[in-house]
């Protein structure tokens, strides 16, 4: 075989590997997409949506894409994920948002014991550790073990109007009285490594809890954006406390007071 006729065979040979290797001339994305709703079906054993990917989700690194999924099952949950730009790996913390998803009705329970009109939302944040195994029936604790530098942020909203009377005024004292107490309850049941948040909402936004959880936001960014885009009050007062490894509370209680002072101010500006 002459060169002449070698090269003319070798060029339509390299051309078609170039295709199977990058999709048939897809947009990267594009294939980036599929790659990774389909290792999320075959991980965990069902379906997700697309999100988002590239463009302004942006990029963590120079060798990989970020995207945004959602689980067929429950749309409500958003996923951050990131895929090597060659696509040989694939990041989740799909299992990050299930683990706190499971512990948000038990977490509930317990906070409507002291607070009736408490709605509970919980995200587990491990920093730039993508976790790695598939169980989604983890119990938070399995899931501290497996990731100790992890942060559990349980969020409490309450409809502010039950705690705050028409001066603006709260009972301080009888709120952080039951902050404290709960804290016990919440070691009694292994809530170690916690950052717990009351948020006393306005009535208005109370009533949307459940728009505000279903937005591509978290619920306190959605309602902080509401604020300083659209001058709406959502928040009347925030206060909390975190929790170290072994549960206990890592602020004072003139910490944990002062957060009502600081709050004050807004409170009585609610009420023109």
């Amino acid at each position: 075989m002459n060169n002449m006729l070698r090269k003319a065979l070798l060029i339509p040979m390299a051309f078609l590997t170039l295709l199977s290797l990058f999709g048939c001339g897809k947009p990267r994305d594009e294939r980036a997409a599929e790659e990774i709703l389909k290792s999320m079906q075959e991980k965990y054993g069902e379906e997700f949506v697309l999100d988002g990917i590239g463009g302004s989700w942006g990029t963590m690194n120079n060798n990989t894409l970020k995207a945004i999924v959602r689980p067929k099952g429950d749309p409500t949950i958003k996923v951050p994920m990131e895929i090597t730009k060659d696509f040989s790996k694939i990041y989740d913390k799909y299992l990050n948002q299930q683990v706190a998803r499971n512990e948000e009705p038990k977490i509930e329970a317990l906070a409507k014991a002291y607070w009736p009109d408490a709605e509970v939302v919980i995200a587990n944040d491990t920093r730039l550790t993508y976790p790695e195994e598939n169980d989604t029936s983890m119990s938070y604790q399995e899931f501290l073990k497996r990731y100790p530098m992890n942060t559990q942020l349980i969020s409490i909203y309450l409809k502010g109007d039950d705690y705050i009377d028409d001066q603006g005024n709260m009972d301080q004292q009888a709120e952080v009285d039951k902050y404290l107490e709960f804290a016990k309850v919440l070691a009694n049941h292994q809530y170690a490594s916690s950052m717990v948040t009351w948020a006393f909402l306005t009535k208005d936004a109370y009533r949307r809890l459940d728009i505000a959880k279903a937005s591509d936001d978290s619920v306190d960014k959605y309602f902080n954006d509401e604020e300083e885009e659209q001058g709406k009050l959502n928040f009347l007062t925030m206060v909390g406390y975190s929790l170290d490894a072994k549960a206990k509370i890592e602020e004072s209680r003139s910490e944990v007071e002062a957060n009502f002072d600081n709050w004050k101010e807004k409170r009585l500006n609610s009420l023109d």
